[in-house]
């Protein structure tokens, strides 16, 4: 299994675009696997100097419905008219990130006909024996407190988001799991109980994809090293390596890193990863 990321919030090197989001194409039993598309087009563009043909992909998953995992599907469309493109959401959802007093827009934008690709999951989803795209179910551990910030609208109001478009990637592989979750807003220890309930008795390996963790106003406070240091004592019990970045951010990833070693990863755009 390779994992190319094809967009992350920094980079390996100068010559690739980075912006707030996240892109990973996965070569994987014969199959091009993308997920997400990052905010914009930049994910494509990396993809041509990392010399990765776009229209070979054969599945994309979309993890969930903000526009910094999936901004660039309608290029990705453009480039793509084949791959399945799979949602665990219905496309007229809307959502919002809050502001101070302000919400922010921050759902998929889809051109015209380009509607009619996204397929929406309503359950798990099943390719085959090494391929699953799963509904969270467990929410015993805390979820990351940055979530308080984002909004849904249910019934004409906006409320605060419980997630349940979030989909989980995991790829099985010699009967062990690597698990993808570009954002982590169910808690990675959730979507770890969740694997684990949903695809018993196999090792998981590897944990990709961002924690949401990242926040400029938070991450001096009490209330959020509180919540750093509960998650990092948790995760000190799990015999897997997490390979994360985009909304990690460099405080918490520095701050899990001394505490949990090589257990730990840092991802950038450029890099290609055996997981």
């Amino acid at each position: 299994m390779k994992i190319n990321i094809l967009l992350e919030n920094h980079s390996v090197d100068a010559q690739y675009k980075t912006k707030h989001g996240l892109s990973l194409l996965i070569e994987y039993n014969g199959n091009g696997i993308l997920l997400d598309t990052g905010p914009d087009i930049k994910f494509a563009e990396n993809a041509d100097k990392m010399n990765i043909d776009l229209t070979k992909v054969n599945y994309l998953f979309l993890s969930h419905n903000h526009n910094d995992h999936t901004g660039g599907i309608n290029k990705f469309i453009e480039i793509n008219d084949t791959a399945p493109v799979f949602l665990m959401d219905s496309i007229d959802n809307n959502y919002y990130l809050k502001l101070f007093f302000f919400y922010k827009s921050i759902g998929l934008k889809l051109y015209g006909k380009n509607r009619s690709r996204i397929i929406q999951v309503t359950d798990d989803l099943i390719i085959d024996d090494k391929i699953f795209f799963l509904r969270n179910i467990y929410s015993e551990y805390k979820k990351p407190i940055i979530n308080k910030k984002l909004y849904k609208k249910d019934n004409n109001r906006k409320v605060n988001d419980t997630f349940n478009h979030e989909g989980i990637l995991v790829l099985n592989e010699d009967n062990e799991l690597a698990v993808f979750n570009s954002c982590s807003h169910n808690g990675i220890l959730n979507v770890i109980e969740t694997v684990k309930a949903k695809i018993p008795n196999k090792k998981i390996r590897s944990y990709v994809g961002g924690l949401h963790l990242f926040s400029p106003r938070l991450m001096r406070g009490v209330e959020y090293n509180k919540y750093l240091d509960y998650l990092i004592s948790e995760l000190k019990r799990l015999d897997m390596v997490i390979y994360t970045g985009h909304c990690t951010g460099k405080y918490a990833l520095d701050r899990m890193k001394e505490k949990l070693g090589n257990k730990v990863q840092e991802i950038n755009t450029g890099m290609e990863l055996g997981v």
